[in-house]
C-alpha cells in the first residue's frame, strides 16, 4: 500500500471522499500556516488594553479597538493566565492575599493531572508566555474552523459549502463576543461528535472519544452553553447519522461519557460541592422564558437588532447577540425552490428532528416554562439567553447541510430581492421600530449613519452577481460562491468585534506611576496587601501586586471570617459566599449589591488582620 493511499483513507474516514483529500490537506496546511503566523507576531484577540488603561497605561491594540463590555476575558480570564505565570504555574494563587486555588471551571495554565485534557495551554511549557497565549487562541480559531468543517462534511455537506458555513458559524455575532471568555467551549464541542462517527474499531474509538470529551468539558466547564450545545448536537447526530447509533458505538459513547464522569468527579468534587452551595451560582433555579421576540428575528436578519456592535434592544452588546449569519436570508432567496422541495421531502424524518428540537429550545427560550419541567433536560442549569447558542447551532449546520443538497440561482431579480430585504430591515429596524417597548436606536445618537453594517455585508454579494453575470451562471458552484459571500460579509462585520492584539504587554506590564504607587502601597500596608477603592477585578493579582481588590472565582469564607469575625452568619453568607468581584469601597459593612459583587469597607484592611 503506498503512502499517498494511506493518506487517502485516512481522509476518508473524516467523511472525506479521495477527490477531496488533496483540497482537504491543502485547507488543513493554509490553515495551520495562517495560525503559524498568528503565533510568530503573538496575536491574540484579548481585549486586556481596557487592563492596561486601568492600571495607567496607554496602550493600544495592534487593530482595532478593545471593548469594556468583554470584561469577564480582560479583567478575569487574563490577568489569572498572568497569575499563573508569575505562580510558575502552581495550583495556587502565589500572589493574591486569598492564596485561592486556581483549579477552576476556567483552563488556566497550572501544573496538574488534568493538562493532558488542555491541548490549548500544552504551549506554556515549551514557549514564552507572549507566544504561548497566543498559541492558546490560535488551537482555538484552529479546532473550531477545522472542527465544524470535519463535522458539516460528516453530516453530508458540501466540502467547501461545509468551510464556508464553519467560516459563518465563526464569525456569527454571538461567537464572536463571547470569544476571548469562551471560545473554548465553542471549539471544541464538535469534536466528541467527529469522534463518535469515525468508523474505527471501538478499543480505538473508546479512548478518543473519552478524550475529546474531556478536552471540551475541561476546557472551560460553563453549563449554560455546554447543554443547549450537547443537545444541539445530539439532534443533529440523529437527523443526520442515524446509521452510526448502533449498539457497539452506544456502549463506547456511554463507556466514554462513563469515564468522563470519573474524571470529572476526581478532579473537581471538592469544587463542585463549594460552588453548590453558593448564593449565586449555585442556588440559581432558572426558569424559560424572557427572551426577547426582537432578538430572534436576528437569526434571520443579523443587524436587525444593532447598530455595529451596539444593541437597539434594552441590554448590552453581549447579551444582544445569537448565532447571527447571512445564511438563512441566502437560502430563502436564491434556493431553486424545487430542489429545496425534493430535499425535504426525500429527509422528511430527519428534518422533522431538527424541527422538534428547534421547537423544543425556542419554547424554552420564549415560555414560562417550570424548572422542574427544565430539570428533565438539565435546562433548569441554563438560562434562556444561553439557549439562544444551542438553537443557532442547530438552526445553522442545519442549514448548511440541507443548503448542499439543494441548487442554487443567483439571478438579476434574486440579487434586487436580497438588496431590498436589506434596505427594508435596515430602515425598520434603526428607524421603523421606536415604538416597540425598550426597542430604540435613539439610545445610540447617529444609528441612521452608523448603521452601515447591512450596506458592507452587501458588497460581496454584489461582486458574485457580478462575477456570474460575467462568466455565466455556474450550477454546480452558486450555492459555493454565495456561501463564500456570506462568510466574507460576516467576516468584515460581527467579525471586527475583538482586536488584533499583542500578548507582550500582557505579559510584560508597562510600569506606571498607578502601578508603582500601589506597589508602595502594599508594603507600607500592615497585612502587606494594596486596597484600591473601585472594581479591578483580578487585574492586580495579574500585574503581580497583592490586594484585596480581586475576583474570587470560588468563595474564600475563612479569610473573610478573619476580618469580619461578629458579622451575623445570615449576612456574611450573603455577602461572600458566591463568585464576587471584590471592591473595597466607603461602606460601613460588607454587603452585595449585585450577584457577582461584594463589597466591603476599606478601614477593615488598614489594620492588623489576625493570622
Amino acid at each position: 500500500m503506498t503512502g499517498t493511499t494511506v493518506e487517502l483513507q485516512r481522509w476518508s474516514l473524516l467523511g472525506f471522499s479521495w477527490t477531496e483529500a488533496q483540497t482537504a490537506r491543502v485547507l488543513l496546511i493554509s490553515l495551520l500556516a495562517v495560525a503559524a503566523v498568528y503565533v510568530g507576531l503573538a496575536l491574540t484577540p484579548s481585549h486586556y488594553a481596557m487592563g492596561l488603561q486601568y492600571l495607567g497605561s496607554h496602550a493600544r491594540p495592534l487593530l482595532l479597538s478593545a471593548r469594556p463590555i468583554r470584561s469577564d476575558e480582560w479583567i478575569v480570564l487574563t490577568p489569572l493566565f498572568q497569575t499563573a505565570v508569575r505562580g510558575g504555574f502552581s495550583t495556587f494563587n502565589q500572589i493574591s492575599p486569598y492564596h485561592e486555588s486556581l483549579k477552576g471551571f476556567w483552563a488556566l495554565p497550572i501544573l496538574d493531572w488534568s493538562l493532558v485534557f488542555k491541548p490549548q495551554l500544552w504551549g506554556f511549557w515549551v514557549l514564552p508566555p507572549a507566544y504561548a497565549y497566543s498559541l492558546y487562541f490560535a488551537v482555538l480559531w484552529t479546532a473550531f474552523l477545522a472542527g465544524y468543517t470535519i463535522l458539516l462534511r460528516q453530516f453530508g455537506a458540501d466540502l467547501w459549502i461545509a468551510v464556508f458555513g464553519a467560516g459563518c458559524l465563526f464569525c456569527s455575532h454571538l461567537v464572536q463576543v463571547w470569544w476571548t471568555s469562551h471560545g473554548a467551549t465553542f471549539a471544541f464541542a464538535p469534536w466528541p461528535i467527529i469522534a463518535f462517527l469515525l468508523p474505527i474499531r471501538p478499543w480505538l474509538k473508546l479512548p478518543l472519544l473519552f478524550w475529546t470529551c474531556a478536552v471540551w468539558v475541561f476546557g472551560f466547564v460553563y453549563p449554560p452553553f455546554m447543554i443547549p450545545a450537547a443537545f444541539a448536537l445530539g439532534i443533529l447526530l440523529l437527523a443526520f447519522r442515524r446509521d452510526m447509533i448502533t449498539p457497539a458505538n452506544i456502549a463506547v459513547a456511554v463507556s466514554a461519557i462513563a469515564c468522563l464522569g470519573i474524571s470529572f468527579v476526581l478532579y473537581f468534587s471538592d469544587l463542585i460541592q463549594i460552588m453548590q452551595a453558593t448564593v449565586y451560582p449555585g442556588q440559581r433555579d432558572i426558569w424559560g422564558g424572557g427572551v426577547n421576540e426582537m432578538r430572534l428575528l436576528a437569526y434571520l436578519f443579523p443587524f436587525f437588532t444593532t447598530v455595529r456592535f451596539s444593541p437597539l434592544l434594552a441590554t448590552n452588546e453581549c447579551e444582544v447577540a445569537v448565532v447571527s449569519t447571512l445564511l438563512p436570508l441566502t437560502v430563502l432567496v436564491f434556493v431553486s425552490y424545487r430542489s429545496l422541495t425534493e430535499t425535504l421531502r426525500d429527509n422528511f424524518v430527519s428534518f422533522g428532528v431538527v424541527g422538534l428540537g428547534l421547537i423544543l429550545m425556542l419554547a424554552w427560550m420564549t415560555l414560562p416554562i417550570p424548572s422542574s419541567i427544565g430539570k428533565i433536560l438539565l435546562w433548569n442549569k441554563v438560562q434562556p439567553g444561553r439557549m439562544v447558542w444551542g438553537f443557532g447551532l442547530l438552526f445553522t449546520i442545519s442549514i448548511i447541510v440541507s443548503a448542499s443538497r439543494c441548487t442554487f440561482v443567483i439571478s438579476k431579480e434574486r440579487i434586487a430581492f436580497f438588496l431590498a430585504i436589506m434596505v427594508s430591515t435596515w430602515f425598520l429596524s434603526k428607524a421603523g421600530f421606536n415604538w416597540v417597548p425598550g426597542y430604540s436606536y435613539e439610545k445610540n445618537p447617529g444609528a441612521l449613519m452608523r448603521g452601515y453594517f447591512e450596506w458592507i455585508a452587501i458588497v460581496p454579494f454584489v461582486l458574485s452577481a457580478g462575477y456570474v453575470w460575467y462568466f455565466g451562471q455556474p450550477t454546480r458552484n452558486s450555492g459555493r460562491i454565495l456561501f463564500g459571500s456570506a462568510f466574507v460579509s460576516g467576516a468584515i462585520t460581527f467579525g471586527m468585534f475583538n482586536p488584533f492584539q499583542q500578548a507582550f504587554p500582557i505579559f510584560d506590564i508597562p510600569e506606571t506611576p498607578f502601578l508603582t504607587a500601589l506597589r508602595e502601597q502594599a508594603k507600607t500596608n500592615p497585612n502587606g496587601w494594596a486596597v484600591m477603592p473601585g472594581m479591578y477585578g483580578a487585574l492586580f493579582s495579574g500585574a503581580g501586586v497583592p490586594a484585596i481588590n480581586h475576583t474570587l472565582t470560588a468563595p474564600q469564607l475563612s479569610f473573610f471570617r478573619r476580618v469580619f469575625p461578629s458579622m451575623p452568619e445570615a449576612a456574611f453568607n450573603d455577602a461572600f459566599n458566591r463568585y464576587a468581584h471584590i471592591i473595597p469601597t466607603d461602606v460601613p459593612e460588607p454587603r452585595s449589591p449585585s450577584p457577582d459583587q461584594a463589597w466591603v469597607p476599606i478601614k477593615a484592611f488598614t489594620t492588623k488582620i489576625p493570622g
